[in-house]
Formats: C-alpha cells, sequence, structure tokens
C-alpha cells in the first residue's frame, strides 16, 4: 500500500533551493493542503512562499538544534508528511571531505550531524504527530551513495549509508501505523553537488518521480538521471563498481563530485 501526496499538510526541511524546492513546487501539483517550507535563514524563503503564499508557510528551522525541532512540532502540529530532505555535502576542500587526507574530523562529524542525526532528530520529533493525525508518510533523502562509497565525499556516503539504515529502523517501529516510510536513493539531480558532465533531471522532475513511486508502494526509490543505473551496477557486481569509482578518484579532479 501506498501513500498518495494529495490532501497531505507537508514539511519539507532545506526548502529554499535544490531538490527540497522541487519537492514544494512538486507538492503544490498535487493540491496538497498545507506546505511547512523549512529552512535555516528565513530570508531565503520569500522567493518560496510566493509561490503560493496562502498554502506555503515558511519555518525556520535548523534540523541541527534540538530546540529548533522541537519549536517546529509545537508549531505544525498538522503534517501529515515529513520530507527531511536537508543536508550537506562537507567541506568544499576536497582533502576534508575524506577520511585521511583531512586535518581532523570536524567536517565528517558536521556531515555525520547534518545527514543523519538530525533526520533522526525529525523522525522522532514528527512521528508521533503524523500517527496522531491517523497517518502519512515520512520522505528521507539520501542518496546513491548510501550503497557504495562515493570517494570524492567519503563522509557525505557513510552519513547517508547510516540515515538509509535509520530509514529501516523507522520503517519497522513505525508499522502497522499507518505511517508510510520511504528513502529515496537519489542521483542525477540538478544540484549544487551535480557532477559535471553527466546526465539530470530538474529538482521538480525528481519530485514528480518520487511522489509517483510512492503512490505505487515503492519504500526504496532510485530517482534522477542515474538512480536506476547505478543501483543496478551495484547490484550485479559490487566490487567492480568499486573498482572503478576507486579508479575515478585517483584519475579525476578531486572536485569533479558525485
Amino acid at each position: 500500500m501506498g501513500f498518495n501526496v494529495e490532501g497531505s499538510v507537508s514539511l519539507v526541511t532545506g526548502a529554499n533551493q535544490g531538490i527540497g524546492r522541487g519537492f514544494v513546487e512538486g507538492l503544490l501539483e498535487r493540491d496538497v493542503k498545507r506546505i511547512y517550507a523549512a529552512a535555516r535563514r528565513p530570508e531565503t524563503l520569500d522567493e518560496i512562499v510566493a509561490l503560493d503564499p496562502k498554502r506555503i508557510v515558511p519555518l525556520t528551522l535548523d534540523v541541527t538544534k534540538t530546540q529548533h525541532r522541537d519549536d517546529a512540532a509545537k508549531l505544525a502540529t498538522d503534517v501529515t508528511f515529513l520530507i527531511n530532505n536537508a543536508g550537506i555535502g562537507g567541506s568544499s576542500d576536497p582533502k576534508e571531505r575524506s577520511f585521511l587526507s583531512a586535518s581532523s574530523l570536524e567536517d565528517a562529524r558536521s556531515v555525520m550531524e547534518t545527514d543523519f542525526f538530525a533526520q533522526v532528530g525529525m523522525c522522532r520529533s514528527f512521528a508521533p504527530i503524523i500517527v496522531g493525525n491517523g497517518g502519512g508518510a515520512i520522505l528521507n533523502i539520501l542518496s546513491i551513495g548510501a550503497l557504495f562509497c562515493v570517494p570524492e565525499y567519503s563522509s557525505y556516503s557513510a552519513a547517508k549509508a547510516a540515515a538509509a539504515m535509520m530509514t529501516q529502523g523507522i520503517r519497522a517501529e513505525l508499522f502497522h501505523k499507518n505511517v508510510f516510510v520511504a528513502g529515496a536513493y537519489t542521483a542525477g539531480v540538478e544540484t549544487r553537488m551535480s557532477a559535471k558532465g553527466h546526465p539530470t533531471i530538474s529538482p521538480l522532475e525528481h519530485a514528480r518521480d518520487v511522489f509517483a513511486a510512492m503512490e505505487r508502494g515503492e519504500e526504496d526509490l532510485f530517482e534522477g538521471a542515474g538512480g536506476t543505473m547505478l543501483r543496478d551496477m551495484f547490484r550485479n557486481d559490487p566490487k567492480a563498481l568499486e573498482s572503478r569509482n576507486i579508479e575515478r578518484f585517483h584519475t579525476a579532479p578531486l572536485n569533479s563530485g558525485e
């Protein structure tokens, strides 16, 4: 049994740009009741709210801060659909995104805090609200890099892999509680982290594909221009894909992207 987003009350973290903005636009197409558009800096949401001031509610939310999550849960008590999108890729310095070349583990800790622990915290804050409202859905935005390490973004892959396991755990805990829990293993979407020279789709196209897959009852979503291709490569021969990634890591520029 899947989840139809129409008529939902949605909360999108990291809604001010990229994939998050695409989700807001996709939700507006689906005739949702309300969208809480969340971002750390409220001034970045003006353009988003202008898309539909009647249905979009701006929300100041730094997902890494417990108090912010608690305040959001007190305000958005009618939420039935949580989209855990906010995340970071790590330092602009490629060496800091690796484990051994990094000057310290501070960047890796920041990525893990944002991409894993903050998602857990949002689930903890909003799962009881969704259950109390009769059910709904949680969508955790992961990455195809959760299946295998993208060496240019090693700490990011590690955090997303942890978030993938968390998604399965949350799904188990919410079983029989009328909450559909999905994870989006995204690849090939037009964002700041997109690899140059590789095919991409727009964030809005990505949102449309994700919602359609959820309606079909799919829990593990491989959307974006390269999602299913990389998934199949991993499933068919994971060591061959790892070898390919290692070779690329040592022959291509370190900042070539995912």
